[in-house]
């Protein structure tokens, strides 16, 4: 036997394996998926749209496109679980939520809404659009049925695009959100359930400006604000006031200094300790993460 070509395909392997096992421990912790472009439609029947929900976000971290979650109703022998949400942390194009008679959206993890895509509406572009979520059927269990909360307490940006809300006569807490720690866009608020009939923030959720910001009831629903006044040139976050305390542009929901490679968060891309805005070559992307082959 050849041993220098039993020593190559020996060291090969080893390689191969190193990769395989590297996607398998990313795929572990991250998982793509691919959104829609639905808008308020969708095919088949109510229960089938949810179940096709369900698998495409079952264990997700990064949505490439749109998170569109519409036309699902809870009664008297149909309650959604949309705990799948849960995992979501970034999503590269809009969110629209609408048509839902849900008591909470748990997008629990969601930390970056891209904006990369937005939805148009009358003219104007959204990166996050909530309507229409109006009252379900009544049960001895749930006298009045609706969405009560969408639970977004790690959202730290939305890098474009305007926010509505609009026609959600139950739904509570968004008007205590500092939307200007989260988008630099408009925010539009309207016909959303009346502050007064809600339960406050928890006491936990009081901030340094005397505040409570808070995304539902639940102690670990608190909105985290920054306070740190950023200068208008900053792209995006800030570590401090001025313009030498702007994030790098590669940089998303914040950073510890004015580097790439100390970016809470990447807007895009990581090539070792760096964010990119696209991987280089001879690499290729888990998530957001570059790959040497």
């Amino acid at each position: 036997m050849d041993h220098n070509r039993l020593f190559i395909g020996l060291i090969l392997l080893s390689a191969v394996t190193a990769v395989d096992i590297l996607d398998i421990q990313l795929s572990k912790r991250e998982k793509e998926c691919y959104g829609t472009n639905m808008g308020f439609s969708f095919t088949g029947t109510r229960e089938y749209h949810y179940e096709a929900l369900r698998r495409r976000y079952s264990g997700c971290t990064h949505v490439q496109g749109n998170l569109e979650v519409t036309n699902l109703s809870d009664n008297w022998n149909v309650t959604h679980d949309l705990s799948f949400l849960s995992t979501i942390k970034v999503v590269t194009g809009y969110v629209l939520l609408g048509l839902l008679n849900v008591e909470t959206v748990p997008l629990t993890s969601l930390r970056l809404i891209r904006g990369d895509r937005m939805l148009q509406l009358s003219g104007k572009k959204y990166a996050l659009f909530v309507a229409l979520t109006s009252e379900g059927t009544p049960t001895a269990d749930n006298p009045t049925p609706g969405l009560k909360e969408i639970q977004m307490p790690s959202l730290r940006e939305i890098s474009r695009g305007k926010v509505k809300f609009t026609q959600n006569p139950l739904l509570c807490y968004i008007d205590t959100i500092d939307w200007s720690a989260i988008t630099k866009d408009e925010v539009i608020l309207e016909e959303n359930a009346d502050p007064s009939q809600c339960e406050e923030c928890p006491l936990n959720c009081k901030g340094k400006d005397d505040a409570s910001h808070c995304w539902g009831k639940g102690p670990n629903m608190c909105q985290r604000v920054d306070h740190v006044e950023c200068d208008p040139i900053c792209p995006g976050k800030c570590f401090k006031e001025g313009i030498i305390g702007c994030c790098h542009p590669q940089c998303a929901v914040g950073c510890r200094n004015g580097l790439d490679t100390e970016c809470e968060m990447c807007k895009y891309f990581r090539h070792g300790l760096k964010c990119v805005q696209q991987c280089p070559e001879g690499t290729y992307s888990i998530a957001q993460e570059c790959i040497d082959f």
